[in-house]
């Protein structure tokens, strides 16, 4: 029986084997395998050796499964003329010409008209190139050429297989293909070399270790976009190290070997996209703004949310997640309900106490509300996995909030470029939580910061790794919440927060005297209307009174104002005062640190004084 003569149906071979037919196959029973097994496949095509083909999902050895499928069929098998396929142009079982580990061997690399190029000895695998007349010590200083070149160009079909060394290259050779292999082993091969393989079929057989892994895939890179398609073909059975040679002198014959190639599927193409788009294709990539909260900040995005010490950063982010987990609206900012990670790291009981107070002051219950918390400082690479399987339990979050970014901070420099890009790095996995979740890493600013410059540290190493630096910066009681330096989105305008000092009858001491607390609380549009004429009514109340009270102390300003505190005069809130008014250019101070007015101010002075006069003539 061969290939010509081989007529047995599907059906027929379901029967004879004890399986069943499936598609263009029969499922069935390999080689000592129990009845219900279906590990073997076998395939008719009339172009293969003996007729069909066979696959053993169990690993099972091919040749076997080929007598094992004669034997149940009861055919005899004996080898016929090639077929007419190219692959199958070969010699039929012709031994190698060298086995694995023969003696010393010399191997020469030809140009494309079969002169000399450059020789290779092994064992070293010493490189000579060829002068004209002599051999001489070194690799040529012209391009790199596959071996086997003139073979490569002259051959009639367009199947090459690739080898890694030249002995397994001729001993591939012997058995009637067309192969090739690249001078100085894995990981060796040029991307020059493309151009030999311009549609071609190529077969990449590797050596069974990671490092000819390594030279599959990087050979595949070379070629998928360059040959007609590109496989990598995995020998069965060889041992660990093991390459082609070794397979042959197993017993592999040229017949085995093609038919290993066909039952390999190519990888797909990776046909590179046009860079010019039309307006239609360019507008194919607009993704819509999934937001955590509405027009604010975006699910799977990074933000960092800096502020100096005391300004409020995580009062705020305390009510974010508050707000989050209530899915209450924040001003005008719709929030849709979720489950929220809170990484209490640089001051674990201070977030206690926040938290107690803003419950008590927001209504919620803090035991079952939808917000978890991380105490204390770990490394978040060690521990990553781990927290990720206990928020996948959870059943995902929407939000985590991590206090601080210095807290966790695995390096030595906090500044330093390098660190601090591979500091935020290791945050943007928190992204892949399950919940696809935003994430907001509270920071500290560079040194000497104020309110124009309110970059994390790292600055522009740290900005670069996330998707926006969201602000906080406080005024009196007011914190204002916007960005610098970047956003990724459409901006928003600055939401303001009041910062509210509170008590609560279960925060008290060990002597049972009431710890205050700061929360903050977010403000309406109506009521940040209300605090701002409030702050512009401070502001006019300061520049009459530096008027009336030329060279005034701030202590002095602030008796003349009544802005007197339990601890006497306030002088904190008369210096935040005159910081905006100095910003808006209508004071300024001399070398002594006493305020005086400027051109502008004294301007407005006579407006205010004006609308004085007049309020007092309508009054009266």
């Amino acid at each position: 029986m061969n290939a010509h003569t081989f007529n047995f149906t599907l059906r027929e071979l379901a029967l004879a084997l004890g399986g069943a037919v499936s598609g263009n196959q029969v499922l069935a029973p390999g080689p000592s395998h129990s009845a219900g097994d279906r590990s073997l496949s076998v395939r008719l095509d009339s172009s293969a050796p003996g007729g069909f083909i066979v696959h053993s999902f169990a690993g099972d050895d091919p040749l076997r499964c080929k007598d094992y499928v004669r034997e149940k069929l009861g055919v005899s098998w004996e080898p016929t003329a090639p077929p007419r396929d190219s692959i199958a142009r070969m010699a039929d079982r012709i031994k190698p010409i060298a086995k694995a580990g023969s003696p010393p061997a010399t191997y020469i690399y030809r140009r494309a008209d079969g002169t000399p190029y450059l020789r290779v000895v092994r064992p070293g695998f010493y490189q000579s190139h060829w002068s004209g007349g002599a051999w001489v010590s070194g690799a040529p200083k012209e391009p790199k050429i596959p071996y086997r070149l003139p073979e490569l160009l002259a051959a009639e079909h367009d199947d090459v297989l690739i080898v890694e060394g030249e002995k397994d290259a001729d001993n591939v050779a012997a058995l009637g293909f067309t192969v090739t292999t690249n001078p100085g082993g894995a990981g060796k091969f040029p991307p020059e070399f493309a151009e030999y393989f311009l549609g071609k079929n190529v077969y990449i057989l590797p050596d069974n270790d990671p490092a000819g892994e390594d030279h599959a895939k990087l050979v595949t890179e070379v070629l998928l976009n360059v040959a007609s398609y590109v496989r990598i073909v995995r020998l069965p059975g060889l041992p660990p190290k093991g390459d082609v040679s070794d397979w042959i002198e197993a017993g592999g014959s040229a017949d085995d070997l093609a038919d290993i190639l066909r039952r390999t599927n190519p990888i797909e193409s990776e046909v590179p996209q046009r860079l010019v788009k039309s307006s239609a294709q360019f507008l194919e990539g607009f993704t819509p703004p999934d937001y955590s909260i509405d027009g604010l900040v975006q699910r799977r995005f990074l933000y960092s949310v800096t502020a100096p010490t005391g300004h409020g950063k995580t009062a705020v982010a305390l009510l974010i997640a508050a707000h989050k987990a209530l899915g209450r609206s924040i001003g005008k900012h719709d929030v849709d309900p979720g489950r929220v990670l809170y990484f209490a790291g640089e001051n674990p009981d201070d977030v206690r106490m926040r938290w107690i107070a803003l419950s008590e002051r927001m209504g919620f219950d803090p035991r079952t509300i939808d917000v978890y918390f991380l105490e204390g400082t770990f490394k978040i690479s060690e521990l990553a996995l781990r927290i990720k399987q206990e928020v996948d339990d959870l059943g995902g979050v929407s939000l985590i909030v991590v206090d601080t970014s210095a807290a966790y901070f695995e390096g030595d420099e906090e500044n330093g470029n390098v660190q601090a890009g591979a500091h935020a790095r290791m945050f943007r996995q928190l992204l892949s939580f399950p919940g696809e979740p935003c994430t907001l890493i509270l920071c500290h600013p560079v040194k000497n910061a104020q309110q124009d410059n309110l970059l994390p540290r790292g600055g522009g190493a740290f900005i670069a790794e996330v998707d926006g630096n969201l602000t906080c910066w406080k005024t009196d009681s007011l914190v204002s919440l916007h960005w610098q330096g970047k956003f990724r989105g459409p901006d928003f305008a600055p939401l303001t927060f009041q910062l509210e000092t509170v008590s609560s009858p279960q925060l008290r001491d060990s002597k049972g005297r009431q710890i205050p607390s700061v929360v903050a609380k977010a403000l309406s549009e109506i009521e940040k209307s209300r605090a701002d004429a409030n702050t512009r009514e401070d502001e006019d109340a300061m520049l009459l009174a530096i008027t009336d009270n030329p060279r005034a102390s701030y202590a002095g300003l602030a008796v003349a104002l009544g802005w007197i505190s339990s601890k006497g005069e306030n002088k904190a809130k008369v210096k935040r005062c005159a910081d905006r008014l100095k910003a808006d250019k209508l004071v300024k101070s001399d070398r002594r640190g006493t305020l005086t007015l400027t051109e502008k101010g004294e301007t407005e002075v006579k407006r205010l004084r004006a609308n004085q006069t007049h309020s007092a003539g309508v009054s009266g």
